[in-house]
């Protein structure tokens, strides 16, 4: 009877003992959500041009890619058991390497659009804006957009965003009568950067953090136009292709986490953009949808 009664005792119980088990952590669910192919294959590819500090770049003579964006998805992967590994794209090509499964996370600065949700979904890690850097010496007479009439501009090919505001604002300058503005679009920040110092064109318009942070490593030679003047917001993202929901929801869940437990703010502090971070991880949801 004692058996019994024990037996008995252990049923009721039983789903009180189910009570008491600890909750699975963020970390823990997150990496529940990847996706069975990319759990065997234990490696998160992450296409990246890798010339844009502080985002994703190599120092010269180093290999390893070094960013706030590859501290993050380090953190990332570690949290999803999985390995990180970059492959080299141009940044014009990172939607179409994602849908041709070249690799699995479009990154290296590329921003969340509604254009570009028609053919990818992102993951929103960090808020940002295109700025205009110049030379020094040019700062007093240029504050906008709008004094670059008659004048050139070189930008990263593929950069949309960017592109329209200035296509716009090349309008207003016909409009007043004067002359469109000029714009190259190059392959690389570098090469962009090339152009102003040849003075070929008199701004390289880029991300804010990436022109802070290029100005900071050559003292004295740029600044940004009008302080800290955005000639258009965005939201920096990953992005995935349309038929991995499963990889990029366990990346937003990851990304969440480290926000939660403070990881996320102490690496973008690392790289002074602190400013930029974002109030939650979102998915797509570009600066066009938000107050």
């Amino acid at each position: 009877m004692s058996s019994l009664r024990a037996a008995v005792l252990l049923t009721a119980l039983s789903p009180l003992c189910g009570l008491a088990q600890p909750a699975a952590s963020p970390a823990t669910e997150a990496a529940r959500a990847v996706p069975a192919d990319v759990k065997a294959r234990g490696v998160l590819r992450v296409g990246s041009q890798q010339t844009f500090p502080p985002v994703e770049f190599r120092e010269p003579g180093v290999s390893s890619v070094s960013g706030v964006s590859r501290d993050l998805l380090e953190d990332v992967a570690r949290r999803l058991g999985l390995k990180l590994e970059y492959i080299q794209s141009e940044y014009a090509s990172l939607i179409s390497g994602v849908e041709a499964d070249r690799f699995d996370v479009a990154s290296g600065g590329i921003s969340d659009t509604e254009e570009r949700e028609q053919k990818l979904d992102f993951v929103n890690y960090m808020q940002s804006g295109g700025s205009i850097l110049v030379l020094s010496a040019n700062t007093d007479k240029l504050s906008t957009i709008d004094d670059f009439c008659g004048k050139g501009v070189a930008t990263m090919l593929g950069g949309r965003t960017i592109m329209t505001a200035v296509e716009a604002a090349s309008e207003r300058c016909t409009r007043s009568g004067k002359a469109p503005i000029r714009a190259e679009q190059l392959p690389t920040a570098p090469d962009s950067r090339m152009q102003l110092d040849l003075k070929r064109v008199d701004g390289y318009i880029g991300d804010y953090p990436a022109l802070v942070y290029m100005g900071s490593q050559f003292p004295g030679r740029y600044k940004v136009v009008g302080g800290n003047y955005m000639l258009t917001p965005y939201i920096t993202s990953w992005g995935f292709a349309k038929s991995k929901t499963g990889l990029r929801d366990a990346v937003q869940k990851a990304t969440q986490s480290m926000l939660d437990d403070g990881t996320y703010r102490k690496i973008l502090d690392k790289w002074n953009v602190g400013g930029a971070a974002l109030p939650a991880i979102s998915i797509n949801l570009p600066s066009s949808k938000r107050k």
